[in-house]
């Protein structure tokens, strides 16, 4: 919708509420390493290498008023390594992960970040298998990260996700090994379920690794690593509940679909994960305040880009602006985005249940609650109240 309306005596403007949050998320994934590939094909395992990843990861994020959040993850775990040859555990914490995200209109975000090298780096010449290269707690080295989302809230049963998000090495490691850059593309959906509180959630990633080098050890040069870099693709499954307004938990399972990996690789298989996610806010969310313009009328108006009835009324409110100029009362339009209600945003005025919803203030001040049908006759209401103001 577009707030701005012609002819200046009916003005259009768009509220927000102010509200700092904070949350917390504590997550465990399991996932078993025991296939060899190589291309898309599989591949001899005559070591019977297996790694079974045990990862858990901390997160904490705070949301300021305008949008802007910085998150922290920190992950840590255990890698179980198995073959012919050895049976060994690497445990620890892995690289810390610091993101500045901008939440932008239409549920946009973007967001930068940077991986800080705290996990501990085991060199390639070392005990890390080439087929296995990548599965470690630490990377010994700096990455930036850059991402992009859109959350969608289709009806308030259900809700769309997608982001794109990129990666890649700020230096080489102390072995002078150099990762490759990594792209991951994710979509994925929410839909409640049977009572309020459960839900369904499915999603769907691609993601391309490119391929590593290192030093050549008969000349100056480098050489690109021969099991590094492909493109892997999978699927997730999961059951969420809230506890309460504030407390989430989740869990499901996450599926391999399709691999295509340079050289010989492990590959995942099916592999399972569980989430406890704490929110609250720190500012009440409430609705926004809109001081009434004496001799003014003035139509806070809340819409969302799911209620059709909503998309109307905002219609209706353009249209009749052109024919409200002029003579008669000014008319003051104000724009409240309760696109995310009942889940984030603002919440509805007193009086309200459900959208579609409208504040009309009279030339006095005086305060009327309009819903439903009532709010579909928005432009009949203000029809009324300036023939009478100027009689």
């Amino acid at each position: 919708m577009n707030p701005a309306l012609p002819g200046g005596a009916v003005t259009g403007e768009t509220a927000a509420a102010d509200a700092w949050s904070v949350a917390a998320r504590a997550g465990y994934t399991f996932v078993p390493y025991g296939r060899m590939q190589q291309g898309t094909d599989e591949a001899p395992n005559p070591n019977e290498l297996a790694i079974a990843v045990h990862l858990g990861t901390l997160q904490v994020t705070g949301t300021a008023p305008s949008g802007t959040s910085l998150d922290l993850q920190l992950p840590f775990g255990a890698l179980a390594t198995s073959s012919v040859l050895e049976h060994r555990t690497d445990s620890g914490v892995g690289d810390l992960e610091l993101r500045v995200r901008q939440a932008l209109p239409l549920e946009l975000g973007v967001a930068l970040g940077i991986v800080v090298p705290t996990g501990p780096y085991v060199a390639r010449a070392a005990t890390v298998a080439p087929e296995a290269g990548y599965l470690t707690l630490g990377r010994g080295v700096a990455w930036w990260i850059a991402e992009a989302d859109v959350r969608r809230t289709i009806t308030p049963q259900i809700a769309a996700f997608a982001q794109l998000s990129a990666r890649g090495p700020l230096q080489h490691a102390s072995d002078d090994f150099a990762w490759g850059p990594e792209v991951r593309a994710t979509l994925g959906g929410r839909a409640r379920v049977g009572p309020r509180w459960l839900a369904i959630v499915g999603s769907t990633d691609v993601q391309w690794r490119g391929g590593a080098s290192e030093p050549d050890p008969f000349s100056d040069g480098r050489l690109t690593s021969a099991n590094a870099g492909g493109w892997q693709w999978t699927a997730s499954l999961a059951i969420a509940a809230e506890v309460t307004r504030e407390l989430a938990v989740s869990a499901g399972a996450r599926v391999p679909v399709f691999a295509d990996v340079t050289g010989n690789q492990l590959v995942p298989s099916t592999g399972a994960f569980a989430t406890v996610a704490y929110s609250r806010r720190v500012d009440r969310v409430r609705a926004p305040h809109v001081a009434p313009v004496a001799g003014t009328i003035t139509v806070v108006d809340y819409w969302a880009s799911w209620c059709a009835p909503c998309v109307e009324i905002g219609r209706a409110l353009d249209t009749a602006s052109a024919r409200w100029h002029g003579s008669g009362p000014d008319v003051r339009i104000v724009r409240v985005d309760a696109t995310r209600w009942p889940d984030g945003g603002p919440a509805l005025p007193d009086g309200a249940t459900g959208l579609p919803v409208i504040e009309l203030y009279d030339v006095r001040g005086e305060r009327h609650v309009l819903v439903g049908d009532d709010a579909l006759r928005i432009v009949e209401q203000v029809d009324a109240l300036r023939a009478a103001a100027s009689r």
